[in-house]
């Protein structure tokens, strides 16, 4: 008769558990949000994001006259907070010890880590999607038609309207032009990606690919994708009802473009046995959080209605 602890029976089977669940982690996941957000380590619980103000453009200077001096300051600030995400899963010992066919243990670690990378993606979509109705650091919504400028009279637009057009679109890659700094100069800025729902997609497609202007019957030839040319995302996440969907475009050239993903602690998990009922229990965590920085610079969205 083999010698041994009971409690080493249990500790042999949550080893057996946490193999399951390392296995799973590492198992190839497809993820969306990445291709539409910036992600940024941060240590502390809160981390902040300063814009700097601007130089207005120099002047000729006559013999004998002073030159004209600008003092660097900071900008608007944004602060981002992480929290805690968590998601547990229990069993009880006999639900693990009557899986024959091994059905729960190799779909509980695979579940829960789903939900943990559902619950992100719809953070990141819903960035985008409530940026028409979210306040920003400079007191405007992070997609509106005025934003401020730290050092000159002049505002930045980055509101486009209308559903997603040859016209619209074109209206809307052309506002980057007119984007500028904090001191009121042209800002070298142009959209590299058209974010979009997954149900959008083919209307994008015959925007951007076919020969002749989509939608129109007339032989004019389609360049809407022939200067500043843009690579569609798509995400199931972004909002969509009966037809009318949002849109954007994002320069992602450039630094802290479109949604900030600020991670404190990827996702770990805590598991242990209750010895008096004989449940396992199993915990999912990450820590992070998420915002807009610099709004008015980096992404041009419409509504869609």
């Amino acid at each position: 008769m083999a010698n041994g602890r009971l409690n080493d029976i249990s500790r042999y089977a949550l080893a057996g558990i946490n193999m399951i669940f390392n296995k799973t982690a590492k198992m190839p996941r497809k993820k969306l949000y990445p291709l539409i957000c910036t992600i940024r380590n941060e240590a502390k619980e809160t981390g902040i994001y300063d814009s700097m103000s601007d130089l207005t453009l120099p002047e000729e200077k006559q013999e004998g006259d002073e030159i004209s001096f600008d003092a660097l300051g900071q900008g608007y600030q944004t602060s981002i907070t992480s929290r805690t995400i968590a998601k547990g899963i229990h069993m009880s010992r006999e639900k693990l010890e009557y899986d024959l066919y091994g059905v729960i243990n190799a779909n509980v670690g695979d579940r829960l880590f789903k939900v943990m990378q559902i619950k992100k993606e719809i953070e990141i979509a819903d960035r985008y999607n409530n940026a028409f109705t979210t306040a920003s650091a400079d007191g405007q919504y992070q997609i509106d038609s005025d934003h401020p400028l730290v050092d000159s009279d002049e505002t930045n637009s980055n509101l486009a309207t209308g559903a997603l057009t040859t016209d619209n679109l074109v209206a809307a890659k052309n506002m980057f032009i007119d984007i500028k700094d904090q001191a009121g100069n042209l800002f070298d800025t142009y959209p590299t990606t058209l974010l979009i729902n997954d149900k959008k997609q083919y209307e994008a497609m015959q925007i951007l690919e076919s020969q002749l202007v989509a939608f129109e019957l007339s032989n004019t030839k389609n360049v809407v994708n022939s200067l500043n040319p843009i690579h569609v995302v798509s995400n199931r996440w972004i909002d969509y009802d009966d037809g009318v969907s949002p849109w954007f475009l994002i320069d992602d050239t450039l630094e802290d473009a479109g949604v900030i993903l600020q991670v404190k602690k990827p996702m770990w998990v805590d598991m242990n046995w209750i010895v008096r009922t004989q449940m396992f229990e199993g915990g999912c965590f990450e820590m992070y959080g998420s915002g807009v920085v610099s709004p008015g610079y980096k992404i041009v969205g419409s509504t869609g209605a």
